[in-house]
């Protein structure tokens, strides 16, 4: 089973965490505290990676060392996350009504 694993950049804000993907642009979350932020950050890969394939684009090989926004604000932390895209693909392709 196919598994990809990503580097995420944890942000804090006044109420929680924003996450991005700097390998993935557009792919982005957010959670009020850290669990709920890494928890939103595999749905948001999932979904991202699930979306780029029904486009048939490319899927962008994760890198070592993520390149982290010069605007992000101190105190970031970089964490990696892993999803499973076949389980995302079959539960979302297997939803009632889509």
């Amino acid at each position: 089973m196919r598994k990809l694993t990503y580097l995420a950049v944890f942000e804090p804000t006044e109420t929680g965490y924003s996450v991005y993907f700097p390998d993935l642009p557009g792919c982005a979350s957010y959670g009020e505290g850290f669990e709920e932020a890494q928890r939103q950050a595999v749905d948001a890969l999932g979904l991202h990676l699930y979306g780029l394939e029904k486009d048939g684009d490319k899927i962008p090989f994760p890198s070592k060392e993520p390149r982290v926004d010069p605007e992000t604000t101190n105190g970031y932390m970089i964490s990696p996350v892993t999803v499973f895209p076949d389980i995302v693909r079959n539960e979302l392709d297997n939803r009632v009504g889509y």
